[in-house]
């Protein structure tokens, strides 16, 4: 067998504290650290241990060049069993038949073709979730929220002011203040819900008008054969728009619940999978990591990045898939603008479980990454304790107050 250095190849070093018992017989309290190693692989995501010893043989080889295990060991420190178990683990690519060694192998190749920059990829590998349940999401009333806020106060103080003034500035020039406009009075009515009605279905219509005017096509250009660029309601990097629509539709009228694709070519929505309406709810709150007040959304809008289209142009570039994720930002505020508009309710998250998601959709996260979800609906006509309520704000009469005071500079 053969091996090779894993590329791109990331080591952590970090510290494990644990208590010193032998202190703690004495009646005093001590940590110990210990340095532990790991290699932080970009295709499957995990953190793979390493001792002094293997790290020390992966310092020493080549990620282009093949070399026989048994001609590595006389080399030392390690002899071929532990080489051996130490590509089985992941921490080097082998020329295995196994299945593991195959899949790592192919992994790495196609990170390659597909373009990805290699801190970005271990980055996307190492922040995906899987089955993640989060606290925040399980706070049903003013009350729960208020113990966390205050906790999160008592552990890490107050958070920096909202407001920001720089005193290096040589003058602050006032601006005139503008009358509000049709596209102003959306803005203002743009918000995040946390309330849907769990009884109402979401008229077809207001899903379609919404997925049309945040995700359609408003025009194309051929710039050479076989390469065009299209136009959206959105800007995107390059003018490759790379973020796909799926939707997982608990209760819209006249569509049957499940999970789809939206096709913007032919504005229409592509059944992967039929689902039960209250297992189509379930698997809403497993995508979105437990957060229990989006579960009742009527439909919940995945943006998925194929990032290929975008690596296509940004080869390997550090900044190209921080454009990925401004992408899906943009989506998102022209989505909550077309649901203010008709008086629905929206919300995004980023705390996705994108390993469940990709399960559930059969995508390949080198080439099509899960980047956020919106949801749709019907706001509940109930008490909406968990949304955000505001008292009106105006900059150029600026009250005082404790939580309006600005952070100097």
């Amino acid at each position: 067998m053969r091996v090779r250095r894993r590329q791109p190849c990331q080591i952590e070093i970090d510290d494990r504290l644990s208590p010193d018992i032998g202190a703690l017989l004495r009646g005093t309290m001590r940590l110990d650290a210990e340095v532990q190693c790991h290699l932080l692989c970009p295709v499957t995501g995990e953190r793979i241990a390493l001792s002094r010893d293997e790290l020390a043989l992966i310092a020493t080889l080549d990620a282009r060049e093949w070399v026989d295990i048994d001609a590595l060991a006389a080399r030392g420190p390690l002899d071929a069993t532990a080489i051996a178990a130490l590509a089985a683990r992941g921490g080097l690519l082998s020329d295995a038949d196994t299945p593991a060694a195959e899949a790592l192998r192919k992994g790495e190749d196609d990170l390659y073709a597909v373009g990805w920059h290699p801190q970005a990829a271990i980055f996307h590998a190492m922040t995906r979730w899987s089955g993640v349940t989060g606290e925040g999401g399980t706070g049903a009333d003013d009350e729960a929220r208020s113990r966390r806020m205050h906790e999160m106060v008592r552990r890490h103080g107050l958070p920096p002011p909202h407001f920001f003034v720089r005193d290096d500035a040589l003058e602050q020039v006032r601006l005139p203040v503008q009358p509000p406009t049709s596209l102003g009075q959306v803005l203002a009515r743009r918000s995040t819900s946390r309330h849907f009605d769990g009884e109402a279905h979401l008229p077809l219509d207001d899903l379609a008008a919404v997925l049309q005017g945040t995700f359609g096509v408003l025009g194309t250009n051929e710039f050479i054969p076989g390469v065009a660029g299209v136009r959206k309601t959105s800007p995107s990097g390059g003018s490759l728009h790379p973020i796909e629509a799926y939707v997982l539709a608990p209760r819209v009228a006249a569509l049957e619940p499940g999970l789809y694709h939206y096709c913007t070519a032919t504005h229409a929505l592509g059944l992967l999978r039929p689902l039960d309406g209250s297992d189509a709810r379930a698997l809403a709150l497993r995508m979105t990591s437990g957060q229990t007040y989006f579960q009742n959304a009527h439909a919940l809008i995945l943006h998925v990045a194929r990032g290929e289209r975008s690596f296509w142009k940004y080869r390997r570039h550090a900044k190209a898939y921080k454009v990925l994720c401004l992408d899906s930002g943009h989506l998102s505020q022209t989505l909550y603008l077309l649901a203010a508009e008709r008086g629905l309710g929206a919300f995004y998250t980023a705390a996705i479980n994108d390993g469940d998601i990709e399960a559930e959709l059969g995508l390949d996260p080198i080439r099509e990454q899960v980047i956020g979800a919106n949801g749709l609906g019907i706001v509940s006509k109930g008490p909406k304790h968990l949304n955000l309520t505001t008292t009106p704000y105006c900059a150029t009469s600026a009250r005082d107050g404790q939580h309006l005071t600005p952070q100097h500079r």
